[in-house]
Order: C-alpha cells, then structure tokens, then sequence
C-alpha cells in the first residue's frame, strides 16, 4: 500500500513537471509583435513583358513600415527601375507609394493606397496616379498575404478644359503578394498582377477608339529589414500566433 501511494506521488509529480515545462516552453516561444519602424531594402526580378517592357524586369528602393498602434500601420516605399519599353528600347521608370492599413483583429486588415508612377523614354514620358484597395491577412508563420484592386485613373480624351496630350492606359487590375520571413532580417516572396489596359490612341479622335488588352505580370521579391529605434515590445491580440509584423 505504501509503495503503491509513492508511486502514484511520483506520477504526480512527474505529470505536473511535465505540464509546468509545457506552459513554460509556451511562453517563452509565445511571439510578441515588434512596434518598432521597420526600414526594408526591396529588390524584385521578374517579368512584365505584357506590359509593354523587355526582360527582365528589376526594380529596388527603400521602404518605411511604421506601426502606430496595435491595429494601425502605415507604409511608404520608392522603388526604381531600369527597364526599357520594347516600343522605344529604352527607358527608366520611378514609384512613390503611402499606404494606410487598419487591422480589424489580429488575422485581417484592410489596406489603402496612392501610387505615382513616373516613365521617361527618348520618345515621351508618362506619370500616372495607382489608387489601389484590398485586404491583408497574416499568416501563422507566413508573413502576410496582400490582395488589392488597381483603379483606372487618367485621362482618356481631350475636352476644352483638358488637352489630354497623351492618354492614360487606364490601368486596372488584382495584385496578390505575400511577404515571408525567412529571418530576423530578411524577407522573400512574390507580386503577381492580373490587368486590363488599353493602347495609346488619339486623344481628339474619340470615334477611332483604341484597343484594350488583359496582362499578367510576375516578379520575386527579396527585402532586408532593420529596426529602428530601441526594442518595444507588445503582446499580439491573439497570443502565440505572430508572424512579427
């Protein structure tokens, strides 16, 4: 009877070891969201030979990732790119962006944004606004997955009030991309678009109409990210399951 009681102790003991050491682990390994500003060096390669540019297609800058509260985030970014258009073999392009995301709980946000693209050519140059729209949703040790709308912007045909020396393309469309961690400071993914634009035409000749074209696009992404400022630290709203950004 005594040796059964001391056993049945030490099974106890050994049981409540076991889930002390589990909780322990858990808490340890529980991941905290990092509000510091993330500054991130982009670089992309890819291809956009659909939208009128020869291979490959590269770009790089710098972007700004700045938590402001647990639910809110803004981005900026500028990219470069030294692509050439098939039409004229040349050319070079710059991209300013801001965008405003506001997470609804811990999985899923919604995301604004305002892009200006700039493109100058021997031939002409071009800037349009991107006003974009979508969903963001983190996932459980992958990163985050972005889903958006291009808007068409920018004139079609002149009218008394505007010349509209050269048309907009009208460009729209859905761009997916996903951002992994693979590192404390490193990040990999992809941006995938799938678009509708239209050629140029003439701008006083609305009867001549102009033709249109869908367009897929697909480049890989590579960023390296630094903190800024001094390490604060904040619980997620749903413990445990952060991919720390």
């Amino acid at each position: 009877m005594r040796t059964y009681t001391l056993l049945s102790l030490v099974v106890r003991i050994a049981l409540t070891g076991i889930v002390c050491l589990f909780y322990s682990l858990q808490a340890s390994s529980q991941a905290f969201a990092d509000r510091r500003p993330r500054l991130l060096l982009d670089t992309e390669i890819g291809s956009e030979t659909s939208l009128g540019y020869k291979l490959p297609s590269t770009a790089f800058g710098p972007s700004l990732e700045i938590p402001v509260a647990k639910q809110m985030e803004f981005q900026v970014s500028s990219a470069y790119s030294p692509d050439r258009k098939a039409i004229t073999n040349d050319g070079n392009s710059l991209k300013l962006s801001a965008s405003a995301i506001g997470f609804a709980n811990y999985r899923v946000g919604f995301i604004a944004t305002i892009e200006r693209n700039w493109l100058w050519t021997s031939q002409f140059d071009k800037s349009a606004w991107l006003p974009s729209a979508g969903v963001v949703i983190r996932n459980d040790g992958a990163g985050r997955s972005y889903l958006t709308y291009v808007l068409p912007t920018g004139c079609v045909w002149a009218t008394l009030s505007n010349p509209c020396k050269i048309q907009s393309n009208r460009l729209q469309g859905i761009e997916i991309r996903q951002d992994i961690r693979s590192a404390s400071h490193t990040r990999w993914g992809f941006r995938v678009g799938f678009y509708r634009f239209c050629d140029q035409g003439n701008p006083n000749d609305p009867q001549a109409g102009r033709k249109c074209h869908f367009a897929t696009t697909a480049l890989a992404t590579l960023r390296f990210e630094f903190h800024l400022g001094g390490r604060v630290l904040s619980a997620p709203s749903n413990p445990g399951k952060s991919d720390n950004f």
